[in-house]
């Protein structure tokens, strides 16, 4: 980043504003999400169509997200902020109606969109002040405040009104953010700051196709397919081993304590000496054992056992992967587009990872044979956070 640039900073206020539409967009978020799958099995969708939905929900902004990264480039992190937020209520809006597989489907895809766009142009914002583990820890606790609050608030609806009242308060929160928005300061689109050099679509293919970004992709790849069956099998291994449906929201709110109680004083300060790509290693070794939960007899102790390794695999690998592609690329082609590309790398992981495990679960009657999907993505980012720690030294 060139000194002006430096000077050109939003002010202190704009960043706390940052971070508090990050904690309102995980509220909103959480609220519906941990109650969406049992609702889509009511309205009679079936395991593999409700993956496909699931997918498309989480994965398909995601694939969008190199694109999304132009334009974000070229337009700045407001009008996209603010733009991906009317594309979300617009999309969730189905949710609110008993439809059919292909309309919540469409719906699925035009919020996922909305949402990545929404969530590249804040995170831009944020890491273009700086992309330090501190930074990047404290916007995955805003997140996770968000995660807290949001399924307490969706399950008392739940059970108070339904789940189309949760998407219209959703929606007019949205509505509520966007307005808030409009009155925070953001940097200027980098278009203004500075160019790619001329050689930028000539060398384009080889940048993509270095080893070290490869092997980064295998890490975001790996953790995105497994974190896809968290949607998945969180409410029916709840519901089996609490014997109720709203049992989801509060594994939901226990996997958002355990982040928020932790994440900071392990990764910031337990951990500051240890190398990212080590924190990865630890991460994924975590999520072998893991899946390996779900080859026991249910019980409530299995539940306990999945989403607290679940959760501490989650805390350390969501930030780092964050803090090494942003020290890995983001001095070459800034940082929308480094985080743009990987995450076009994630939301595939996500629609594949949650279409496969939708398909386990309907062909082998239950959360089981998620192993075989979870256990071997873990190996996969170990493997491949090996290789890159061998490679970059100083990550």
């Amino acid at each position: 980043m060139s000194a002006d640039a430096k000077t050109a900073l939003p002010t202190t206020g704009s960043i706390r504003a940052l971070l508090a539409a990050i904690v309102v967009s995980g509220v909103t978020t959480f609220m519906f999400y941990p109650l969406v799958t049992l609702e889509l099995f009511d309205r009679g969708q079936s395991a593999i169509a409700v993956g496909i939905i699931l997918g498309l929900l989480s994965g398909t902004g995601q694939i969008s997200s190199a694109l999304i990264g132009r334009a974000n480039f070229h337009w700045g992190s407001k009008r996209l902020a603010i733009s991906g937020l009317v594309l979300r209520s617009a999309g969730l809006m189905v949710f609110a109606l008993d439809a059919n597989t292909l309309t919540y489907a469409a719906g699925a895809v035009v919020a996922s969109i909305g949402s990545s766009s929404t969530a590249l142009a804040i995170k831009t914002e944020l890491m273009r002040t700086s992309i330090s583990r501190e930074t990047i820890t404290l916007r995955s606790i805003a997140i996770n405040i968000g995660a807290l609050v949001g399924p307490a608030i969706g399950a008392t609806l739940y059970v108070g009104a339904s789940f189309s009242i949760i998407i219209l308060v959703v929606v007019f929160s949205y509505a509520s953010l966007a307005c808030v928005l409009l009155a925070v300061s953001f940097h200027q689109p980098e278009t203004s700051e500075r160019r790619p050099s001329s050689g930028y679509g000539k060398n384009q293919l080889s940048w993509y196709l270095e080893p070290s970004l490869v092997l980064i992709s295998a890490c975001v790849f790996a953790y995105w397919a497994i974190y896809a069956q968290w949607t998945l099998v969180v409410p029916i291994l709840a519901a089996e081993g609490f014997g109720t449906p709203i049992a989801s929201a509060w594994v939901f709110t226990g996997n958002a304590v355990l982040i928020l109680l932790l994440q900071y004083p392990i990764l910031v300060k337990g951990l500051v000496d240890l190398r990212s790509t080590r924190i990865l290693l630890l991460g994924f070794a975590s999520f072998v054992g893991t899946f390996a939960m779900l080859v026991l007899p249910k019980g409530i102790a299995t539940v306990l056992a999945f989403a607290t390794l679940f959760s501490f695999s989650e805390l350390l690998i969501s930030p780092t992967l964050d803090e090494v592609v942003g020290r890995l690329r983001g001095g070459s082609l800034g940082l929308t587009r480094a985080y743009g590309m990987v995450g076009t790398v994630g939301g595939v992981a996500s629609v594949a990872g949650a279409t496969a495990g939708g398909i386990l679960i309907e062909m082998l009657g239950g959360t089981g044979g998620i192993f075989w999907l979870g256990a071997p993505m873990a190996v996969l980012g170990l493997w491949a956070g090996l290789a890159l720690g061998r490679r970059e030294l100083l990550l």
